[in-house]
């Protein structure tokens, strides 16, 4: 997938990835808040040789070189019971030397004879006051150390070079920073969402998810809204871009079938895929395109378009194939769309022996003769042996999917067309989204 494909994915999968976002940003935002505020105070202590003023540069120069090899000493002694213990105690801290070690970073800079030794705590106050209270037990510590009596005879002189000042604002938690993780973080998990959503979505949705299956792709229908009933099933009163599209799938269906005169069959893996629909305006279509087209409502179970565009039921295809309505001009007066429709009728009937039947084949070879395309829109196939039934006189299918059909259900549509023998044509996606439409059929998408 290239860049433009990532994010058509994440278009369609807004709902996803805006969902992720919020839940996952405002979940990190919110921890955030509850961490508790923590302030950080620094006491800078410095050492140094205690020398007279008499004493030679070299000597001077010796004790700075010891001075600055125990540094690394002096830094560890920080964090000892030696110097903690009696801070704790001093200052009624209330908690262990192991976990105030855990609150005290010590530092040395580079090339000084400076110790620096920043303190957190719940308040600015606490923080700054066990800081200085550290750097304070730090000169009888080192005089302890160096196996001095006392703070007099020892060889270092420690001295606070830099008190520790109440700080004024709080070193963590840091909201802004926090808050730009939360958010960075938030739209990797929500695109992987939207990325991991998709890939396990198994509905048809696209030309890829139909060709992957080894099925021909014959375009994608996007949903109409604000239209009256009529109005959907006929082509010319569709909007210009829908029109072409219906009439670049009614021409790719002509040429798949490479038959003259064309007999076509519309069904679908489920009912409500808008088959009815699709089927009628190709029918439109065709006949706009100077085409004789009958059109057969075989759909019993659903479907009728006649009863939809209010033309009578009374006689019709059933009615036709059960001997009690001979084929004439005046069982075909019904037309609409620009084409003739043949209703269901009124005989109650198998719809699936009806179209297997002898004389259905030879309806379907009387109607050769007067049209040029004859369209059976048949119900949805739900099991093999409805395929085989519905493909026994005409072989020419067109399968019409919903974007909520799931790819098995289209699989085993198609698996039950190729074992009955039939010639799947094409499959017709419904209810695509406007960014879904497709591109030709013989097109990357």
């Amino acid at each position: 997938m290239d860049l433009r494909s990532y994010c058509r994915l994440l278009m369609r999968r807004w709902p996803v990835l805006l969902t992720v976002f919020l839940v996952v940003g405002a979940a990190l935002a919110g921890a955030g808040f509850l961490i508790p505020s923590t302030y950080t105070a620094n006491a800078r202590i410095v050492f140094a040789p205690k020398l007279s003023g008499f004493v030679s540069m070299g000597t001077r120069q010796e004790a700075q070189t010891y001075v600055a090899d125990r540094m690394k000493t002096y830094a560890q002694l920080v964090t000892t019971n030696r110097v903690l213990q009696p801070v704790i105690d001093s200052l009624n801290l209330g908690v262990t030397v192991p976990d105030l070690v855990k609150k005290i970073e010590v530092t040395i800079p580079t090339e000084t004879l400076v110790i620096n030794v920043a303190v957190s705590a719940p308040t600015a106050a606490k923080a700054a006051a066990t800081a200085n209270r550290i750097a304070q037990v730090m000169s009888p510590a080192v005089a302890d150390l160096e196996g001095a009596p006392l703070i007099a005879d020892s060889p270092v002189q420690v001295e606070v070079l830099q008190p520790a000042d109440i700080p004024v604002r709080r070193s963590s938690p840091k909201v802004l920073l926090n808050l730009i993780v939360a958010v960075g973080v938030a739209i990797v998990v929500a695109v992987f969402a939207a990325v991991v959503t998709d890939n396990f979505d198994t509905r048809v949705r696209r030309r890829r998810d139909v060709t992957a299956l080894n099925v021909p792709f014959l375009g994608g229908i996007p949903e109409v809204h604000e239209a009256e009933t009529p109005d959907l099933f006929q082509f010319m009163k569709q909007a210009p871009e829908l029109q072409s599209i219906l009439h670049r799938i009614a021409i790719d269906v002509l040429y798949a079938a490479d038959q003259t005169p064309t007999r076509l069959i519309f069904t679908s893996p489920r009912a409500g895929a808008g088959k009815t629909m699709v089927a009628a305006n190709v029918a439109g279509a065709l006949a706009a395109a100077g085409k004789r087209v009958a059109f057969i409502d075989a759909d019993v179970r659903g479907g009728r378009l006649a009863a939809r565009v209010g033309i009578e039921q009374t006689r019709g295809i059933t009615d036709l194939v059960s001997g009690r309505l001979e084929l004439d001009e005046s069982s075909l007066q019904s037309k609409w769309g620009g084409f003739t429709i043949v209703p269901c009728g009124g005989s109650a009937i198998d719809v699936g022996e009806m179209l297997a039947g002898e004389k259905f084949g030879e309806l379907m070879t009387a109607l050769a003769h007067r049209f040029d395309v004859v369209i059976v829109d048949a119900p949805p196939i739900i099991n093999l042996g409805d395929a085989s039934l519905f493909t026994q006189n005409i072989p020419n299918v067109v399968v019409v999917a919903a974007v909520k059909t799931r790819r098995a259900e289209l699989l085993q549509v198609a698996g039950s067309l190729r074992h009955s023998g039939a010639k799947i044509l094409g499959v017709v996606l419904s209810r695509v989204r406007k960014d879904e439409q497709s591109a030709p059929a013989n097109a990357d998408v």
